[in-house]
């Protein structure tokens, strides 16, 4: 009887002290993030080590503190924090995806697009990095290669603009000025403000002058 009792007081013993780590675990993340809506940056990473020290998630943490250090600016520390965090998770895309921000904050768009395609294995439907892949390769006058990404970004959403310019100046780059066409007709249709419309439709369309308007 005895030994049941003890059993019973070390297992309310154990609850306890579960419970009080699990709080200060939570105390740790919801002040990290109340810091970060204050811009309180440092502070704010400082409590997201009390939150790993505590027994809190490591990529979560991981994550967490490159986030932190990117809105610091301090690239070094992001980038060591992203590139953990992506060890932690192989299948993740938030660690490629900060790296991305970090590079695209650096200028280094070699950076950018290696992290791009890193993201693109795990998803290759995810879109804002099909365009910025896509990006990144047409103003390396890489056309054929910048087209294949965004072809697909334009699938994904046939009814969105962007994509679709992109889509289309990537074929008449390549001097497929035809297949462009249809592309720049739909964008007369949609979005005849938008930059470069109407010179991709002239282009598109000789000796046809498109409707009045700005470029």
């Amino acid at each position: 009887m005895k030994t049941c009792i003890l059993i019973l007081a070390f297992a309310c013993v154990s609850a306890a002290s579960a419970a009080d780590k699990l709080a200060a675990i939570s105390e740790a993340w919801q002040k990290s993030l109340t810091e970060e809506s204050n811009q309180d940056y440092t502070a704010a990473l400082d409590s997201v080590m009390a939150f790993k020290n505590a027994g809190g998630e490591t990529y979560l943490a991981s994550v967490r503190a490159g986030w932190l250090s990117y809105l610091k600016q301090d690239y070094v520390k992001a980038i060591q924090y992203y590139t953990t965090a992506a060890k932690q998770e192989p299948r993740a895309i938030t660690p490629h995806l900060g790296m991305m921000n970090v590079y695209q904050a650096q200028i280094k768009p070699e950076d950018v697009l290696r992290e791009a395609r890193e993201v693109l294995k795990i998803d290759q439907f995810h879109r804002s990095t099909l365009l910025i892949a896509g990006e990144i390769l047409f103003n390396q006058q890489e056309y054929r290669k910048a087209e294949v990404y965004f072809e697909r970004a334009y699938k994904l959403m046939p009814e969105e603009p962007i994509g679709m310019s992109w889509f289309g100046w990537s074929q008449i780059n390549q001097g497929q000025a035809k297949l462009a066409a249809p592309v720049f007709e739909k964008l007369m249709e949609i979005n005849p403000q938008g930059y470069l419309v109407r010179d991709g439709f002239a282009i598109t369309h000789p000796g046809q002058m498109p409707p009045p308007g700005q470029r």
